[in-house]
């Protein structure tokens, strides 16, 4: 199945049932690494391997998992998209979307600045209980414990405060942003300690999502 995320043309949406049904792993905006652009017209910007991430993620915590790769439409910004409606048949307790930043030019995190949201300023203390629990689970591996991960409202760039699958009250959401250091080495394909990193969020998502 993972291969059909490294197809750089194909435009697919991979759906796998799995034994959990609480959680929901979900990448609206994947693209191989190398494809920085997505055929969408409404989001151009590919959020390159978050895709296998999330797949990585939802195969360690035994969750089902959706993912859009190269996909023509904005998936998550409507329930209307077939992205959305697989989420609704579901009726998780949690969605998690992953997400990548540094496409675009001008203000942005840096490259050590992992971003969580839950879509509104009342949901902050979610984001922020998640954002702190994953902070400390970073600092357990050498690679990992220079990343700050940040969940206050007021000092995220990527909100997602217009985006349909997060504002959503039928689940708990949780966006995380990966900056292009978690996604990407320099052939373009995942770092090596991208493993730690899932077994972090996993621990994560664990002591959050009950």
């Amino acid at each position: 199945m993972q291969n059909l995320l490294l197809e750089k043309s194909a435009s697919i949406l991979l759906i796998e049932g799995r034994v959990e049904t609480n959680i929901v792993v979900a990448a609206p905006h994947h693209t191989p690494g190398g494809n920085k652009n997505m055929p969408c017209p409404e989001h151009t910007d590919g959020d390159e391997n978050t895709g296998i991430i999330a797949r990585m993620l939802a195969e360690t915590l035994n969750v089902s998992s959706i993912i859009a790769c190269n996909y023509p439409i904005d998936s998550n910004k409507s329930l209307e998209t077939d992205y959305a409606r697989q989420i609704l048949q579901w009726k998780p307790k949690y969605l998690i979307e992953i997400h990548g930043h540094g496409a675009k030019g001008g203000a942005k995190p840096s490259d050590y600045i992992i971003e969580v949201s839950s879509g509104t300023e009342a949901r902050e203390t979610t984001a922020i209980e998640f954002a702190n629990t994953l902070k400390e689970q970073l600092q357990i591996y050498s690679e990992l414990e220079n990343y700050n991960v940040k969940g206050e409202w007021d000092q995220i760039h990527f909100r997602a405060s217009k985006t349909a699958t997060i504002i959503d009250e039928r689940w708990i959401p949780i966006h995380i942003e990966l900056p292009p250091s978690l996604r990407l080495s320099p052939d373009n394909t995942l770092p090596e300690f991208i493993t730690k990193f899932v077994d972090c969020l996993a621990v994560t998502i664990k002591q959050v999502c009950k």
